[in-house]
């Protein structure tokens, strides 16, 4: 490489001028970089320098080391010492030695420019042969130099972090405040630079800026710039554009920053372990560059060589190592595991979540010998009651001799807090996990411990978490606890099948290839179910899945029915077929024969199936139905009768059955019955005197209900569109006449409300075949309806008479009005 150089001293006078100069400079450099250079290079000595210093003396002024970015983005390397104040001499009274570093140019080697800081090209007077270019900056022996910086990083440890943390600000935003750092030799101000450029980024250490020494730092554009305690004043009170650290005076150290990057690089380069960060960049690999201030790594490493780095950045290396586990060979691994298990008196220990996080990464990868401490560690915490559950492990996970050691030590106290009843059940699991780990034995307590699991996990909250993780760890070791422990989960569940369906949602038990809990199988195939469109088949499923029939097995059908039907009971529809398929006996030995007589007497009136399936209950077990619910049963197996118009119904009595049942049956099924009743008794079919009973009745209940009946839209329709229907009601209307107060009334206000608006709505020609029904009936009849249809007046009597042969006699009989003819005839 080729490097232009300037040299900068005070001459006498001679042909160039006297004064402060450039007295040599390489060909080629430009005037604007000498001109700006001219204003970084100056040297001011201290205040209390002598003012006619001695040779040895002058050994002890202050040497100012700069790097400087020019404002056309170019680098100014420079040293400038002062040399005497004696101006009569040829080198005056200081003398500045200067590179030019081109835009985007390196020093030889990729090296930082505090390399150079000791080469042996730097001059201190003006070389007599002008300034050719020079070819290189040779650094100092490295092995030396580390050596110094060791000692030196050692005696400012109380510094360290905090100036680690503001170089980084400076290395992530180009508005962070300037670092000050005051010291009583400039040459460890050299150091400090060398410290930081060894730990920060290496882009970011190649492009920092810095001098050694000024009198004026409130002037210096370096972002590190050094000065003597003495000058430090200038600058302090100002922490929005300084961060200032005095060196030179232990009381003014800062409190340790909340940075875990620069905490932990503090601690390696007090530890002189300045390898490290090489060795931490290297083993980031492409992640270095997006996070260079990433913990992880360098503590990782740290902690392999014994450094005590702090607390958080210990969290930061167990992440890292988590979720790179291939970064680190198996015997750095294995000092790393130590180094993080080890318990050092007044250090806090890694949290024990970071060790199952980082045991879970590393197991499988890596032989369980290596992750032996680990494994011990969490196992001890453990056993002492940690708050972080240990995670699953497989047999063989703690080799010998972790395991026969933790076992003998906690084996008696694991069984005594597995036996006290007041250990909480996330505390039991985690034992249990434990004591399977160790291999101590603990079946003469499974009795007691897989009643308390199997409990918990139906009582749901926290201890239904505990204790379906004792139950998923015990699957994967089956013994006497896992069997007592499903045997007690299926006798609860045969008590409470829907509380123990929604218990097993979340428990996540691998119960395929379980036999012998038919009860637990069925909640647990329920628990990822429903709703169902057809209820009947996912019975039938639930049974399959359960291996047990209605038959063979009447409580598992009781299972089944609380699980399918839990939110509701079946509906007539479906209990009819449950009842179809099993027959009653299965139903009444399982207790859900109930549900089906619900179904029937609870159906609401719409419902088209409940009568049948009252008719099916009475048929197959008559003596299993309850005295409260026996009439409602037979009232709904008559409306089934009355609206299938089945043979029995045809003999007729409905009304008196009805009335005799409905005493003590329930008001729904009641009107029901009623409405069924009245449907039948407007049917053309009807026997002869089943009307006339109705009447007699003087039942309110049954007479509205026929009432409500013949009113319906419907049919007044039918009355409008058959005249032989038409015909029937005005016979049935005007008959039984004083059978009873509530009858008159009622077949009064038909004939007036109902019957009469339907007939004066049809045309002539239907009311003629209304008139020909009744002759069929009796040919009185015939006169009765014309008078009665008759509209009131001279007028309306002649329109009336409108179309009657000759002779034809007009009826005077109305409602219930004797016939002409007959005894009290009016006319």
């Amino acid at each position: 490489m080729s490097l232009p150089q300037m040299h900068y001293t005070s001459a006498p006078p001679g042909p160039d001028g006297s004064g402060f100069r450039f007295t040599a400079v390489t060909p080629g450099v430009p005037a604007s970089v000498l001109r700006e250079a001219e204003q970084l290079i100056g040297y001011e000595p201290p205040r209390d320098a002598p003012s006619r210093p001695t040779p040895d003396d002058l050994a002890l002024f202050p040497e100012m080391f700069s790097h400087t970015r020019l404002s056309d983005g170019s680098g100014l390397l420079s040293r400038t010492v002062y040399t005497g104040a004696d101006y009569s001499g040829r080198w005056g009274n200081f003398h500045a030695h200067a590179v030019h570093l081109a835009a985007g140019e390196r020093l030889s080697g990729d090296m930082p420019p505090i390399a150079a800081w000791g080469a042996p090209e730097w001059a201190d007077r003006t070389p007599e042969g002008g300034a050719p270019p020079l070819g290189r900056l040779t650094p100092p022996p490295s092995h030396e130099l580390r050596s110094e910086l060791a000692a030196f990083a050692a005696g400012r440890t109380p510094w360290l972090a905090a100036v680690l943390a503001d170089l980084r600000r400076l290395a992530e935003s180009p508005h962070a405040p300037q670092v000050v750092l005051a010291e009583e030799d400039t040459g460890r101000v050299a150091h400090w630079v060398m410290l930081a450029c060894t730990a920060l980024p290496r882009d970011f250490a190649r492009d920092l800026t810095f001098t050694t020494y000024t009198r004026r730092p409130q002037q210096a554009r370096q972002q590190l710039v050094g000065v003597r305690p003495e000058d430090v004043r200038s600058v302090a009170g100002q922490p929005h554009r300084y961060s200032v650290h005095d060196c030179s005076d232990l009381s003014t150290a800062p409190a340790a920053p909340a940075d875990p990057w620069a905490r932990t690089a503090a601690a390696v380069l007090a530890s002189g372990l300045l390898p490290l960060f090489r060795r931490a960049r290297e083993a980031a690999g492409e992640e270095y560059a997006a996070a260079p201030f990433a913990p992880g790594p360098l503590a990782a490493l740290a902690l392999v060589k014994g450094v005590a780095v702090p607390e958080d950045a210990r969290t930061e290396a167990a992440a890292w190592v988590r979720a790179h586990p291939a970064a680190l060979d198996e015997p750095t691994l294995a000092r790393f595991l130590e180094a993080v298990c080890e318990v050092v008196p007044g250090t806090p220990e890694l949290p024990s979540d970071a060790l199952a996080g980082l045991l879970d990464a590393l197991h499988g990868t890596v032989p369980a010998a290596l992750t032996a401490p680990l494994t011990a560690r969490l196992v001890d915490r453990a056993l002492r009651g940690g708050t972080t559950a240990l995670p699953p492990l497989p047999p063989g996970a703690l080799p010998e001799p972790y395991r026969s050691r933790l076992a003998a030590e906690s084996g008696e106290e694991l069984r005594r807090a597995l036996r006290d009843p007041l250990t909480p059940l996330a505390r039991v699991a985690e034992l249990l996990r434990v004591a399977r780990l160790l291999g101590v034995g603990h079946d003469d307590l499974a009795a007691p411990l897989a009643e308390r699991i199997g409990d918990g996990l139906l009582s749901g909250a926290g201890s239904g978490a505990a204790a379906a993780e004792a139950l998923r760890d015990a699957f994967a070791e089956p013994g006497r606890l896992l069997d007592l422990a499903l045997v007690h989960l299926d006798a609860r569940a045969a008590d409470d099948p829907p509380g123990t369906a929604r218990a097993l949602r979340d428990a996540r038990l691998p119960l395929d290839g379980v036999r012998g809990v038919p009860h637990l199988l069925m909640c647990a195939a329920a628990g990822s179910g429903g709703p169902w469109r057809d209820r009947n088949g996912e019975l039938h499923r639930l049974l399959r899945v359960a291996g047990a029939s209605p038959h063979g097995d009447p409580l598992a059908l009781r299972t089944a029915v609380a699980l399918v039907w839990e939110d509701r009971g079946p509906t007539a529809a479906e209990a009819s077929l449950l009842l179809s398929e099993a027959g009653a006996r299965p139903h009444v030995a399982a207790g859900t024969w109930d549900h089906l007589v619900t179904a029937a007497v609870d159906a609401p009136a719409e419902d088209a199936e409940a009568p049948l399936l009252a008719r099916q209950i009475l048929a197959a077990a008559p003596e299993s139905v309850g005295r409260s619910v026996l009439n409602d049963l037979k009232l709904l197996s008559l409306v089934h009768d009355l609206e299938a118009q089945e043979d029995g119904a045809a003999q007729g009595g409905w009304t008196a059955r009805v009335r005799a049942l409905s005493d003590s049956s329930r008001p729904g099924v009641r009107r029901r019955a009623t409405a069924a009743l009245a449907r039948r008794l407007l049917s053309p079919d009807r026997p002869a005197d089943e009307l006339g009973e109705l009447a007699r009745s003087d039942d309110l209940d049954v007479i509205d209900a026929y009432a409500s009946a013949a009113r319906t839209p419907l049919f007044r329709d039918v009355l409008r569109s058959v005249p032989r229907r038409t015909a029937n009601c005005f016979v049935d209307w005007n008959a039984h006449a004083g059978a009873s107060p509530a009858w008159d009334l009622t077949r009064r206000a038909l004939l007036d409300e109902v019957l009469r608006p339907v007939v004066r709505g049809l045309s002539d020609e239907n009311v003629l075949k209304v008139e020909e029904q009744l002759s069929l009936v009796a040919i009185g009849r015939v006169y009765d309806f014309r008078e009665w249809n008759r509209p009131p007046g001279v007028l309306g009597r002649l329109f009336r008479n409108r179309g009657r042969a000759p002779g034809t006699p007009s009826s005077s009989w109305r409602g219930d009005v004797e016939r002409p003819g007959e005894k009290g005839d009016p006319r």
